[in-house]
């Protein structure tokens, strides 16, 4: 059995396939045939390895060279995983691009990029087709799903790209060639960043960079038999590092959903029942209001007997993370109501759900606490897509809540006279693609890379993130304020979905609110409120004054200057489609203040 590097993507994967060619690689609702059902369907290591060794040879066949790139533009599914590791494995750099970008940034990603073959979903192609003429490097575009005759030459079916490569199957030993020849510091991904203003700008990741963040697997203590289901988006650095490589690495299960929608969430803890799962702060905030939302409709003494369970978990769970000894009081307490927190957590999906990580923004401790009552440990981490992602991360061993953790081996943290995190490390891109001037602004000379975040490092070597430092504003009275914080104040709000601050240059702070429609219009009902839209139900006087209600109750905890004197409740939620979020559900707050301008004005008055 021929061994390659496992300091390389290419070579842990060939590894792998040969180690393990009868275990479960993947899972996913893609059929074989491309597909998408209401069951999973299993890939085993072999058969993923046959399909990327074809792919291989098909793109040999037509020219592909080393250090080439290939794009990769679809919702997550087994064809994406299948064609990135191809471009990985002949020595070159795959380029995922969101499956939601705009025609503008898909030309400028593939022109950018020098990609030479795009694969992608039906949903897309329309997009490529669009911009494939402005893109002289792109020789072929292949489409995962079942098609027609295509109309134009360049475009190729997977099935037939499949076939071309099992033409060319003597290019097999060149493909182990190339993985042979791929050195750490290779380019493995060039992941185009979704920034809120400009061209986006393309991320160099090394194989050496990713391979830097196995170090806190180890932490962790995932094991083959664990099922991690990757439901962020693979083509942000977070997805693609902390679940297609961070699970194909272990070996674990890597169930695939393709969107972050909560239907497909709901589908997906049903029928996956996953063991590992990372994601983002808003989906754990969606996890405790859905949790909530249920048990309001169960009789009184469970609603009771849950929150008394809750009060002692959380007691429990604050003593151990402070490695304390738990009373025997307390432990016997916790027993009489784990029947009913393995009801719920059944319920939800959550039975098997043992270890979970949050980045990607400020996750309120308050969530952190409430899961690990029920007996779901969620740590909570830090880290950019320039830097593979990771740079912090709490773990079992080490976890001090409020903090994103201690940094990862081999990184040197520091902190600005800003208060600006500067970071330097293994894990840190190799710059940005044909982008000097980017390169110079986000490097200090000395090699500390600008993460753009704001925080402190305590006194046992915890980070704590404040805020972004682009986004803090300052009042006309000239007060700083840190909008994110206040923010995350409303997360568990059953009435909130989303609160945005707003005051930059204004004489005090106010906010755009998107309520929880499903709350809001279960709290109509109950006061017998009537209306034809939510545009009519959100003007109307108690819904007005329920959210005043929830708003005052932060406002307490807030200095006078931070404190929310305005408001007004939006009709809509926030959305990749409406362009006030990235594909990785952060707010872009330009583009909010810009869109919703006449209501912000209308909070501020001339005579005010």
């Amino acid at each position: 059995m021929k061994q390659f590097s496992d300091q390389t993507v290419s070579g842990t994967s060939l590894n792998n396939s040969q180690k393990y060619a009868d275990k479960v690689y993947l899972t996913s609702r893609y059929d074989q045939q491309g597909r998408r059902t209401e069951q999973l369907h299993p890939y085993t290591w072999g058969q993923a390895d046959r399909i990327i060794r074809d792919l291989c040879a098909a793109m040999l066949a037509l020219g592909f060279k080393e250090l080439d790139r290939a794009a990769v533009f679809s919702p997550n599914q087994p064809r994406w995983i299948f064609a990135s590791h191809a471009a990985i494995c002949c020595r070159g750099a795959m380029v995922p691009i969101y499956p939601t970008s705009k025609v503008e940034d898909v030309w400028w990603i593939l022109h950018d990029s020098g990609s030479r073959f795009c694969f992608c979903g039906k949903d897309q192609l329309p997009k490529v087709l669009e911009v494939k003429d402005k893109v002289k490097t792109l020789e072929k575009i292949i489409l995962f799903e079942p098609m027609d005759k295509p109309s134009d030459p360049r475009v190729m079916s997977f099935e037939e790209f499949i076939e071309l490569g099992k033409q060319n199957r003597q290019l097999e030993s060149e493909v182990e060639k190339l993985v042979d020849k791929t050195v750490p510091e290779d380019v493995v991904a060039l992941i185009y960043t979704s920034g809120t203003t400009g061209r986006p700008k393309g991320v160099m990741l090394t194989h050496s960079n990713v391979v830097s963040q196995r170090s806190v697997i180890g932490e962790f203590g995932f094991t083959p038999d664990d099922i991690f289901m990757a439901h962020l988006p693979m083509c942000h650095s977070y997805g693609f590092s902390a679940d297609l490589l961070g699970a194909g690495y272990v070996p674990a299960v890597l169930a695939v959903l393709d969107s972050l929608s909560s239907d497909e969430i709901k589908w997906g803890l049903q029928n996956i029942r996953p063991t590992v799962m990372n994601s983002v702060p808003r989906l754990w905030e969606k996890l405790y209001i859905q949790i909530n939302a249920t048990l309001r409709e169960r009789p009184p003494f469970l609603q009771k007997l849950f929150s008394w369970g809750i009060k002692v978990g959380k007691e429990i769970y604050i003593l151990n993370n402070e490695k304390k000894s738990v009373p025997f009081t307390l432990t016997l307490q916790a027993k009489l109501t784990q029947p009913l927190f393995s009801l719920v957590r059944k319920k939800a999906g959550l039975d098997r759900l043992r270890l979970c990580s949050t980045g990607g923004g400020p996750i309120n401790p308050d969530l952190i606490v409430f899961f690990g009552a029920m007996g779901i440990k969620l740590f909570q981490g830090f880290g950019l897509t320039e830097t593979s992602p990771i740079i912090n991360a709490n773990t079992p061993q080490n976890n001090k809540l409020g903090t994103c953790g201690k940094p990862l081996p081999g990184v040197i943290e520091k902190i600005a006279e800003d208060g600006e995190i500067l970071v330097k490390g293994p894990q840190v891109m190799k710059g940005y693609w044909n982008n000097v001037q980017a390169n110079k602004e986000v490097f200090t000379q000395d090699g500390f890379f600008l993460t753009g975040d704001i925080g402190f490092i305590d006194e046992e070597g915890f980070l704590t993130i404040t805020d972004r430092k682009k986004e803090l504003f300052k009042t006309s009275g000239g007060k700083y304020v840190a909008p994110q914080p206040i923010e995350y104040e409303f997360n568990t709000d059953p009435f909130m979905e989303q609160v945005t601050l707003i005051g930059d240059a204004k004489k005090f702070c106010s906010a755009l609110i998107v309520p929880e429609f499903n709350a809001l219009c279960n709290f109509a009902k109950e006061k017998g409120i009537s209306y034809k839209d939510n545009c009519e139900l959100v003007k109307h006087p108690e819904v007005v004054a329920l959210m005043q209600s929830r708003v005052d109750l932060v406002n307490q905890r807030l200095a006078r200057y931070e404190q929310i004197k305005k408001f007004a409740i939006l009709d809509r939620s926030f959305s990749e489609e409406g362009g006030e979020l990235t594909p990785s559900q952060k707010k872009k707050r330009r583009v909010i203040e810009k869109k919703y301008k006449n209501l912000i004005d209308q909070m501020y008055p001339p005579e005010e």
